[in-house]
């Protein structure tokens, strides 16, 4: 029986885009005939040597993110300009919304479990309302650890009395869906739309209320 549910957070409850960021940032560079949009995404968004790893593990601060990026690109530009290309990338799921409103409805505790950074969080705490309907919100710039490392589902366990197999764990990247039903067995989905969600959701309520 599941007692918990969990989502990832972008691309979930929030799809976003993040491939115009380098475009929209070497506008400020000096020196933006050096560079390829291309190239910054690599060495931002790179999954295993990106920058962005160091900053949504919380070894390095916003600003400390912000002054790297900078140096490296020659952008002339202050932290709020920054902030504003950084932070526009999302928008509301309005199905997922009511999918999530349905099981806080129905009294199930909820958590997110996020690969994401401060100024991301922020700003999403600021806009959308939804992210205030979770019991918990496990972040790995707080936890100092990104999926799939084990580090940051484990922290599922210090703040819910739960097994692995009462925890119904739905993210966009099968990578880190196959590792939690593999490590902890979680009821593990990857996420392709709201209308499969709501059937995998129905298939284990209705599984649970059969017992």
């Amino acid at each position: 029986m599941i007692k918990i549910f969990v989502f990832d957070l972008g691309n979930v409850i929030l799809p976003f885009d993040h491939r115009k960021i380098p475009e929209k940032l070497l506008a400020w560079s000096s020196k933006k005939e050096l560079f390829s949009p291309q190239e910054m995404f690599t060495y931002l968004f790179d999954v295993e040597h990106g920058i962005i790893n160091s900053y949504e593990e919380g070894y390095i601060n916003s600003k400390e993110f912000f002054n790297i990026i900078c140096k490296r690109y020659s952008l002339e530009m202050d932290f709020k300009d920054f902030k504003e290309i950084w932070t526009h990338i999302f928008k509301e799921d309005i199905e997922v919304n009511k999918i999530i409103l349905n099981l806080k409805q129905l009294g199930y505790p909820l958590f997110i479990l996020s690969n994401t950074n401060e100024l991301h969080f922020t700003y999403i705490k600021e806009n959308y309302p939804i992210v205030h309907v979770f019991d918990e919100w496990i972040l790995s710039y707080e936890v100092h650890a990104k999926k799939p490392k084990k580090r940051i589902f484990e922290e599922i366990f210090n703040r819910a009395d739960v097994n692995g197999h009462e925890v119904f764990y739905v993210d966009d990247t099968e990578s880190y869906v196959l590792k939690a039903k593999e490590i902890f067995g979680f009821y593990g989905v990857v996420f392709k739309g709201a209308d499969e969600l709501k059937m995998h959701i129905k298939k284990v309520l209705d599984r649970g209320n059969k017992k």
